[in-house]
C-alpha cells in the first residue's frame, strides 16, 4: 500500500500573468501599488551609482559563486535561493517579477524563496532590507548481510524497545530525500501495516517510482525486511536496520540522479511540516554538493539546522571525493553543517570482524572548507553493500554487472543464473542509512532522546581506531553499542579545527562544547591518529587568546596535532572554496585547494 503526496509549486508563469492583468485592470484607487513597486525599483537602483560602500555591502550578500555572475551579462538567467529575515510578502514577490524573476517556490523551514532571475537584477534584489543572503541554487547529486552483522545490527535488533520486544524501528518515522523508491518485495508489508508515504517534489506518476535506483537501494538499507532472501533456499539474507519503521520517501532528485538545492530544501520543508503527523524523527540525506560558502549562510545547511531544531535527527553522507588530491577538505554540503551527523565510509572486506576494516578510498575527508568543521562524525560500511534492486532503473540497466544472480544468495540450481532482487553499490550514500537506521532503533528504545543526544551517543559508542579524526571521525558505527549508550547532551555541534601560527592543527574539546560528560578521549578515543604520530596536547594560550571567535576563549582545551599532509593544505585554512574535479559536482582546478600562499590561518 502506498499513500502519495504531491507538493505543488507556485506556477511562476501564471503568477506573472496575474500581476500584469491586475496592473492593467486595477481602478485608480489601486494605482498606488504599481507606483509603490516601481518606486521601489528606482530606489534600489539609483543608490548603486556612485556609492562604493553600498555596492560593497550588496555584493557581500551574494555567495562567492554569484559575485562573479553579477558582473557578467545582465540578461543571463541565474537560479538562486534568496534567504530573508522575515517571510517574503506579496509586494516583495511582485517586485521580483517586475525585475524579471520567476518564482519557483517559497520556504518555511528557512524564510525565503527559490527563483530564476536575470543576473542584472541580483544587486537590486540584494538591496531589499529583508534580504539576508542570495546563494546559487547549486546542483546536487546522489552519492548487507555482512555489514549488518559487522556493526552489530543483529544484536541491537534483539533488544526490547518502547513498542515491544525487538528493536525494528516500530513507531518511528524515517524520511528519505532521494531519487524515489520502487516497490520491492522487501518493502511489502501485511495489510494493516503502515504504508510507505511517497512525497513528490519532482515527477508525478501513479505509484512508487525510482528511475535511478539509488533511492531504492538506500531505502533497502533502512527499511528492507529481507523477504526476497529469507526463504528456505536462502543462505544469505539482506535485511535493513529498521524494517518496521514508517518510511517516507521524498522524491526530490530527477531521473538522472541530479537535482537542485531548492528541491532538496522543499523536501526538508515537507518533512518538518509533517513530522508530527508521521512521527518523523530521522531524516537521511545521501546527497550533496561541493562547499561553496560557510554553513552559516548555505541555505541547505540552514534547512538542515532548522530540521534538527525541530527534533529531527539529520544524517548526511560525507561525499565520495576522497581520491581527489589527498582527499582532505572534500566533505560536501550539507555534511559541513555542525548539527548534522556526517558519515564517511569503510570497506569491511566482506568480513564481520572490524580489525581488518579499511577506510574506503573514495570517502571524503575533513575538515570542511571555509569553516573548518571537524568532519566526518563517524564512519560505517559503505563498500559493495547489497540492498534492494530497482528493476529497469538507470543503475540496473547501465551497470547490470552490479546485479546479484539468484545463485549468489539462494541454493536454487534451476534459477541460479537469473537476475536476483538485489545489487551491490558503494559510497557514503550506503554508509549514511546505516547510521540513520541505528538512530531509528535508538529512538524506538527511548523516544525522549534529542538529536544532540543521539549524535553524542553514536559517536561515543563508535568503535575507536587510530586513523586521523578527519578520516574516520569518532570511529566505526556500533549499533548495539549506540542503543545501549548513556548520557545526554543539549548540543552536540561538531567542533571547529584551526591551523595555528605554530604550524600545528588543533580542534576544540567536546567537553567544553557539549558538557563535561563528553570528554575528547571518550568521543575520539585516546589512540586517534597514533598510527601517524599524532598526539594529544593542550592548546597554547597564544593560539586561543587570538582566536576567541572560534574557541570562545577556552585556553587549554585538549586538541589533536595533525600531520603535515593536512597542515600544509594552505588554501583550506585560508578559506579557499572547494574547486575540485569532483564526483559530487562539476568543478575545476585542484590547485585552488592544494595551492595557496603558504600562510596559515591565524
Amino acid at each position: 500500500m502506498v499513500i502519495k503526496h504531491r507538493v505543488r509549486k507556485k506556477p511562476a508563469v501564471a503568477s506573472i500573468a496575474f500581476v500584469l492583468v491586475m496592473f492593467l485592470l486595477a481602478p485608480p484607487a489601486q494605482a498606488g501599488l504599481l507606483d509603490s513597486l516601481l518606486s521601489t525599483v528606482s530606489s534600489v537602483t539609483d543608490p548603486l551609482i556612485g556609492s562604493d560602500g553600498l555596492l560593497t555591502g550588496l555584493i557581500g550578500k551574494l555567495s562567492e559563486d554569484l559575485q562573479a555572475v553579477a558582473g557578467g551579462p545582465a540578461g543571463q538567467q541565474v537560479q538562486v535561493i534568496v534567504q530573508t529575515y522575515a517571510p517574503p510578502d506579496t509586494n516583495q514577490l511582485n517586485l521580483l517579477q517586475l525585475l524579471g524573476g520567476l518564482l519557483k517556490t517559497t520556504y518555511s523551514s528557512i524564510p525565503g524563496y527559490a527563483a530564476t532571475v536575470p543576473a542584472g537584477s541580483l544587486l537590486q534584489i540584494a538591496s531589499d532590507s529583508n534580504v539576508e543572503r542570495i546563494s546559487a541554487d547549486s546542483p546536487v547529486k546522489a552519492h548487507l548481510d555482512i555489514a549488518y552483522r559487522a556493526v552489530r545490527g543483529d544484536r541491537a535488533a534483539a533488544l526490547p524497545g518502547w513498542w515491544g520486544s525487538g528493536l525494528t524501528g516500530r513507531g518511528i518515522g524515517v524520511a528519505l530525500i532521494d531519487t524515489g523508491v520502487q516497490l520491492h518485495q522487501d518493502f511489502k508489508r501485511p495489510i494493516g501495516s503502515k504504508p510507505i508515504i511517497e512525497v513528490e517534489i519532482v515527477g508525478h506518476e501513479p505509484g512508487l517510482a525510482d528511475y535511478v535506483g539509488h533511492g531504492t537501494h538506500v531505502a533497502g538499507i533502512l527499511y528492507g525486511n529481507g523477504s526476497a532472501s529469507s526463504d528456505s533456499l536462502s543462505f544469505r539474507t539482506f535485511k535493513g536496520f529498521a524494517p518496521d519503521a514508517q518510511l517516507i520517501s521524498v522524491r526530490a532528485l530527477a531521473p538522472d540522479g541530479t537535482g537542485y538545492t531548492s528541491d532538496i530544501i522543499a523536501g526538508i520543508d515537507w518533512v518538518v511540516k509533517n513530522a508530527r503527523s508521521y512521527n518523523i524523527r530521522v531524516l537521511n540525506l545521501s546527497l550533496g554538493h561541493p562547499v561553496y560558502e560557510s554553513y552559516r549562510t548555505d541555505p541547505l545547511c540552514r534547512a538542515v539546522a532548522a530540521a534538527v531544531r525541530k527534533g529531527i535527527v539529520v544524517v548526511v553522507a560525507g561525499g565520495n571525493d576522497g581520491r581527489v588530491g589527498t582527499g582532505f577538505g572534500t566533505i560536501t554540503s550539507p555534511g559541513n553543517a555542525p548539527s548534522a551527523i556526517t558519515v564517511g565510509a569503510m570497506d569491511d572486506l566482506d568480513t564481520v570482524p572490524l580489525d581488518d576494516d579499511q577506510l574506503a578510498g573514495y570517502s571524503s575527508k575533513g575538515p570542511s572548507l571555509v569553516d573548518f568543521v571537524v568532519k566526518p562524525d563517524l564512519v560505517a560500511p559503505g563498500t559493495w553493500i547489497v540492498s534492494a534492486r530497482a528493476v529497469g532503473s538507470w543503475l540496473d540497466t547501465q551497470h547490470h554487472e552490479l546485479t546479484l544472480a539468484i545463485g549468489d544468495y539462494k541454493k536454487d540450481p534451476l534459477h541460479a543464473t537469473q537476475d536476483g532482487a538485489y545489487y551491490s553499490l558503494s559510497g557514503t550514500s550506503m554508509a549514511a542509512p546505516m547510521v540513520a537506521g541505528a538512530a531509528v532503533l535508538m529512538l524506538q528504545k527511548d523516544p525522549t532522546l534529542t538529536p544532540a543526544t543521539v549524535k553524542a551517543r553514536l559517536m561515543k559508542s563508535a568503535v575507536k581506531d587510530n586513523r586521523l579524526v578527519f578520516e574516520t571521525g569518532a570511529g566505526i558505527l556500533d549499533v548495539y553499542g549506540a542503543v545501549n549508550a548513556t548520557g545526554t547532551a543539549q548540543d552536540a555541534a561538531s567542533p571547529f579545527a584551526m591551523a595555528g601560527n605554530d604550524g600545528f592543527i588543533y580542534f576544540q574539546d567536546t567537553a567544553v562544547l557539549w558538557g563535561s560528560t563528553w570528554p575528547q578521549a571518550a568521543i575520539w578515543g585516546v589512540a586517534k591518529g597514533s598510527a601517524l604520530g599524532v598526539t594529544l596536547t593542550s592548546v597554547p594560550s597564544s593560539i586561543t587568546s587570538g582566536s576567541a571567535a572560534i574557541w570562545g576563549g577556552n585556553a587549554g582545551a585538549q586538541s589533536i596535532i595533525e600531520n603535515p599532509a593536512v597542515t600544509d593544505s594552505c588554501a583550506i585554512w585560508g578559506g579557499g572554496r572547494c574547486s575540485l574535479t569532483s564526483t559530487s559536482g562539476i568543478v575545476t582546478g585542484e590547485a585552488a585547494v592544494w595551492g595557496g600562499d603558504g600562510a596559515y590561518r591565524k
